[in-house]
């Protein structure tokens, strides 16, 4: 044995590399013991640690291998540390020094572009992915870490243009991730022939694939896809695969594929079961009362794939005006109960799946102003978590709680078609209001969905709803200041 450790080090690393981090661990462990001036021991473990995410002993090891002996390999792998514990400028300081000892290391350039990215220094970013594909030209990563950047810069054809290259450049064909990616901003910019074909990639998500999985995939695997073909004396069944709003939003293609076929088995979430089986589709709704092997049908279909599978476009959008009716009966009941009053009756919504996007949240101080204007009574439509916000209200303005009367969307919509207006985020419960025809107003954060595109200002898809987009990142002032004032001569007119 060399008087460091290093026929060590070797057996170590082998057990790294073949997956057996314990074993290697140990081996790490008792070489720093021996041997506590063995850089590259202290380097490797370090990179072990990174692997177990424990990023703080790993930072600790690699610094101490870096005191030992200064060179660019150690000072990239301290930048990954900084990058995996999201200690950003520290990161892109260590990839500096790295690149001080070696300038052509692609690695390490990829890695400060993808810090300086993550730290939203996107100018300074785009410039070091410029330097990466000096070196690599054909990088698929690079480029679609660029149509990334120009995508939440607003820049969305630029981005289409960078994605179109990494496609081209993609050798990884398990790799879903640019396809999915590439329909979505070919969608956002109304090109829908490619963005609904790149958009089928996203039966390929987490989500999506999970969502699946629940829907009986022993029955669907026997079966077969469903291409759009007429089906005369054949059932087809349609389900869910995404958010709430998604199926809210899809839910007007249905009488399409009953068109098509027999008969249309749908299986919506559990909380749109009531509202579905209301309104007359003409198609049979799957609860959660069916047992699997009673859901029996010829061919199969995501609720999403339907407007690819019928080759519709933005041109082809049906119902726009409303293909959604709430219950009557509750309509009166809450009628009688809470909206005895002839004051403008509007509904507000702040907070959706916050797990999903934070940058839809709107802050809620931003409604306050709204609360003073005169001849209006505001309901909060708020559900779960951002109701414990109204508690702060309730004591300084009469805001009415509807959204603790929900157990449903029956129950929502009986609400909405109560109000004159809702007033809310990107959410389920707009796309509610648009399938009702019921006057919305979406406040959207600069970089929002695709189905509200970026050049704007109403939807394709519902006409009833109008969309104030952040100018800036962040600015809900801007918005808020526009929906303010439009609100004020809405109620001057009215």
């Amino acid at each position: 044995m060399s008087a460091n450790g290093n026929n060590q080090v070797s057996i170590a690393l082998q057990l790294h590399q073949s997956g057996k981090l314990i074993e290697a661990e140990d081996v790490y462990a008792e070489i720093l013991n021996n041997y506590p001036d063995n850089a590259d021991a202290f380097n490797l473990f370090g990179l072990l640690k990174i692997q177990n995410n424990q990023l703080e002993e790993a930072v600790s090891y690699i610094t101490r291998a870096i005191e030992l002996k200064p060179c660019a390999y150690f000072y990239d792998n301290l930048g990954r540390a900084y990058l995996e514990n999201y200690n950003l400028n520290d990161a892109i300081e260590c990839f500096k020094k790295s690149l001080e000892f070696d300038q052509n290391n692609f690695d390490v350039w990829f890695n400060l572009a993808l810090a300086y990215k993550n730290n939203m220094q996107f100018d300074k970013s785009v410039e070091i992915y410029q330097k990466a594909l000096s070196i690599e030209p054909e990088n698929a990563s690079v480029y679609f870490n660029l149509a990334n950047i120009y995508e939440q810069t607003g820049d969305t054809l630029s981005a289409i243009d960078y994605y179109e290259k990494a496609h081209k450049y993609n050798t990884d064909y398990e790799n879903n991730d640019i396809n999915y990616a590439l329909g979505i901003s070919y969608l956002k910019v109304k090109n829908f022939e490619k963005g609904l074909k790149y958009y089928e990639y996203r039966q390929s998500k987490d989500f999506a694939v999970l969502c699946q999985t629940l829907q009986y995939k022993d029955l669907m695997t026997s079966k077969p896809l469903w291409n759009g073909e007429y089906m005369p004396d054949k059932t087809i069944f349609v389900y869910y695969e995404s958010a709430l709003g998604d199926t809210l939003m899809y839910a007007r293609y249905l009488h399409l594929v009953k068109e098509r076929c027999a008969k249309v088995l749908f299986k919506p979430q559990y909380c749109f079961i009531d509202l579905f089986k209301e309104n007359n589709f003409g198609i049979e709704i799957i609860d959660s009362k069916t047992l699997p092997q009673d859901v029996v049908f010829d061919a199969h279909i995501p609720l999403m794939s339907i407007p690819y599978v019928l080759g519709l476009n933005t041109e082809e959008i049906p119902f726009s005006e409303g293909y959604l009716k709430s219950n009557l009966k509750k309509v009166r009941e809450y009628k009688e109960k809470y909206f005895n009053t002839k004051k403008i009756k509007i509904g507000i919504k702040w907070k959706g799946n916050a797990v999903h996007d934070l940058n839809r949240v709107l802050p809620i101080k931003s409604f306050y102003r709204f609360f003073d204007l005169p001849d209006t009574q505001f309901y909060s439509l708020q559900k779960g978590d951002g109701i414990e916000e109204l508690e702060n209200l309730q004591g300084d303005y009469n805001i009415i709680n509807l959204g603790e009367t929900f157990r449903d969307f029956s129950d929502t919509a009986a609400t909405i078609e109560n109000l004159d207006l809702i007033i809310c985020n990107d959410t389920s419960v707009a796309h509610l209001a648009g399938a009702m025809g019921k006057p919305c107003w979406i406040m959207l954060p600069f970089i929002q969905n695709w189905r509200w595109h970026n050049d704007i200002s109403y939807s394709p898809w519902y006409k009833s709803v109008k969309l104030f987009k952040q100018p800036q990142p962040y600015n809900w002032e801007s918005v808020f200041n526009v929906a303010y004032e439009e609100l004020k001569i809405l109620l001057a007119n009215t």
